[in-house]
């Protein structure tokens, strides 16, 4: 879409259209803005705050764009330099400094998040992360929320410019251009990425960059005020009638360093630095409504020693302010609830068993129609085709615009469901193959994972992202990996692995109802197999997170798994029962949370132990399942923990070299037995 500069500023005096009192209200807030960040300054030198980013020089930008939003009703996703945009929206001095300062008090997340990371639900500001360019796909997918509810709202996000070049950014604009969404993107361009200037980063200008999508795109001064804001004013409004989302590229000066740890007279001339500090915004407004007779000189000196005293008040007061108390780190990681406590037997719907791609099937169509807010994207699932594999087939036609095709960008899949989650709704996207999951791992161990618990339990983002996973399918390198150990490492998140039709559809409707978000494996070589079909069970089944399930029980030897290594280990119980040795089999069915009391009273019964799994051996989830039986059940252990597992390779696509990295029948019925004779 087309762009354009807006005029500069000229010297003709006040322009119509722009009031007396917003001129004096921008003044006041921008010596706030100095006063907040001179105090910081202060408490940086006393040890009191680790990181400071003063935003002396974007200030302008920021109350001007707080003036143009909606406060408390549009949203914002903010990034670490906006002390002026929340002055703007009103967020209390008291509390700004409760944030800076890690107070217990502090409302952006009682000291969880690092300072310059402000979050307020009366305000719409949702929680920041310090990751650069990950907050665009949150606010598409809030965008997304509001389109679909009809709301006459939109989403603020921002960044530097140094933020664009992370491709979040591009498929950002991609998606809501694409959907015409409310998204308001505001590049603030001071022209350094710390101490990389904008020409060794960026391949022209950034505004320009609205031109490949649908979006129209706008360049302003963001030192003057004046034609900024009565050129963004008339397209925010086009915007909430519809008219699509809005680059604007607001060129700024960084009056001081990146942060309170970088020192940019290392890297800038004192030229440079001294030609910055001519054009301070706050000391030409103070000139420009002194030209135009709308203050004096005592008025604004009134104005400085008011304004401080109130910084400083606010100040003194968090500073007064107890700590967090240490009891309190893990609080909010996850709710807390769960739809579900007790798992009681399924009523089965038919004798016919199922097979696994249709119970999951048949257990998100009843969750979409128990819950109409229940949305569903990923590549290649709408009908007819459904997904690659069919999971989602038939959905699209019985759930109307609730079923949609994504573009091929999983960082877009994730990084959008969080927004709409946060928005209010419970997506349930689609990865096609977990091997293609870590573009989207900014997102899900960064943002997603820590979203709650970085708030405080201010925010959060119930929703399920499924993937299809593992091997034995001949799928090669990149059709067959197991990563599952990559996502139990991001706190927050549950992980579900099921290895049958009726637990795949128990535990696929508990990831629908939980309040946190969910990763939900499902594995390519169980979807259609006669071994994991079962009697499918009734609407009402759900199997509660974190509750294992004794496959078959036994008194000899205990053997943990999950997903493809169930089937596995049955059959060699199976057969080791024919020379009267007793295996119990354990299907773990969630990783996180783990069923550690299951598994400790079963090795504790039987004396022995051995973990299976397909994943590779070297730092596979079963490392952190032997080590705590072997914590926990040292003094019951009659041999050593053993594991089984995935030869340290990526399963290869020959039949004959998959079979030698993958464990086989052979494999895991020779490994039980062997710990059986130890």
């Amino acid at each position: 879409m087309a762009t354009r500069k807006a005029p500069s500023a000229t010297a003709s005096g006040r322009k119509p259209g722009v009031a007396k009192e917003i001129y004096f209200d921008l003044f006041r807030k921008m010596l706030t803005v100095y006063y907040l960040e001179e105090r910081c300054k202060l408490f940086v030198r006393a040890g009191k705050i680790s990181f400071h980013a003063s935003c002396r020089g974007h200030e302008k930008i920021q109350i001007a764009m707080a003036m143009l939003l909606r406060t408390g009703t549009d949203w914002v996703f903010p990034y670490y330099r906006e002390k002026g945009l929340m002055v703007g929206l009103g967020m209390p001095l008291k509390d700004i400094f409760l944030h800076m300062l890690s107070k217990a008090d502090d409302p952006s997340g009682g000291g969880r998040n690092m300072s310059e990371h402000f979050s307020s639900v009366a305000l719409r500001v949702v929680s920041p992360t310090a990751c650069t360019g990950t907050q665009y796909l949150a606010a598409v997918g809030m965008a997304k929320a509001i389109k679909a509810d009809g709301r006459d709202e939109i989403v603020y996000v921002s960044s530097g410019e140094g933020a664009t070049s992370e491709g979040e950014f591009f498929e950002a604009l991609n998606w809501a251009g694409r959907e015409k969404l409310p998204v308001l993107f505001v590049v603030q361009n001071n022209g350094y990425a710390i101490s990389v200037p904008q020409a060794q980063q960026t391949g022209g200008h950034i505004h320009q960059i609205a031109e490949g999508f649908p979006v129209h795109g706008l360049e302003v001064d963001g030192t003057r005020f004046t034609d900024m804001y009565l050129e963004v004013k008339p397209l925010i409004a086009a915007m909430r009638k519809g008219g699509g989302p809005l680059l604007v590229e607001a060129h700024a000066i960084r009056l001081d360093s990146h942060s309170s740890s970088d020192d940019q007279t290392r890297y800038r001339g004192e030229e440079d630095l001294e030609g910055m500090r001519h054009h301070d915004p706050m000391t030409y407004t103070a000139g420009r409504l002194l030209s135009w007779g709308l203050i004096t000189e005592d008025q604004i000196r009134n104005l400085h020693e008011e304004v401080k005293a109130e910084v400083d008040a606010a100040a003194e007061s968090a500073d007064a302010a107890p700590a967090p108390d240490p009891a309190t780190a893990m609080l909010h990681i996850h709710s807390g609830r769960s739809p579900v406590t007790e798992e009681r037997e399924p009523r089965p719907l038919s004798a016919a068993p199922v097979t696994m791609v249709d119970a999951i099937n048949h257990g998100l169509r009843e969750e979409m129609e128990r819950n109409p807010r229940i949305v569903m994207w990923g590549e290649d699932i709408e009908d007819p085709k459904g997904g690659v594999f069919g999971v989602t087939r038939g959905l699209t036609d019985a759930f109307p615009g609730r079923v949609e095709n994504s573009p091929l960008a999983e960082a877009s899949i994730v990084g959008a469901a969080q927004g709409m989650a946060i928005g209010g709704f419970k997506p349930v996207v689609e990865i096609q193959f977990s091997d293609y999951s870590y573009p989207a791992f900014m997102q899900i161990r960064n943002e997603i994972a820590t979203l709650r618990w970085r708030s405080g339990g201010a925010w959060s983002c119930p929703m399920v992202v499924r993937m299809a996973t593992g091997g034995y399918i001949r799928g090669g390198p990149f059709h067959s990996q197991s990563p599952e150990a990559l996502y139990v490492h991001a706190p927050g998140w549950y992980v579900a692995y099921p290895s049958n039709a009726a637990d795949a559809k128990g535990l696929v409707k508990t990831a629908c109802r939980i309040e946190d978000p969910v990763i939900f494996f499902e594995h390519k070589g169980l979807y259609r197999q006669v071994f994991s079909k079962s009697p499918e069970p009734d609407e009402d089944y759900l199997i509660p997170f974190g509750k294992a399930s004794i496959a078959r029980a036994g008194t000899d030897l205990t053997a943990i798994t999950w997903g493809s290594g169930v089937v596995r280990c049955l059959r060699a119980a199976a057969d080791m029962e024919k020379d009267g040795i007793s295996v119990e089999v354990i299907d773990l069915r969630t990783l996180i949370p783990l069923d550690e009391e299951a598994v400790v009273a079963s090795v504790r019964k039987t004396g022995k132990a051995i973990v299976v799994h397909e994943a590779v051996l070297t730092g596979g989830f079963g490392a952190e399942v032997a080590a705590r039986i072997a914590d926990r059940c040292f003094a019951d252990l009659d041999a050593p923990v053993r594991r089984l597992a995935a030869k340290d390779c990526f399963p290869p696509y020959a039949p004959t070299l998959e079979a030698a990295v993958l464990p086989s029948q052979e494999d895991v019925t020779s490994a039980i037995r062997d710990l059986a004779e130890w």
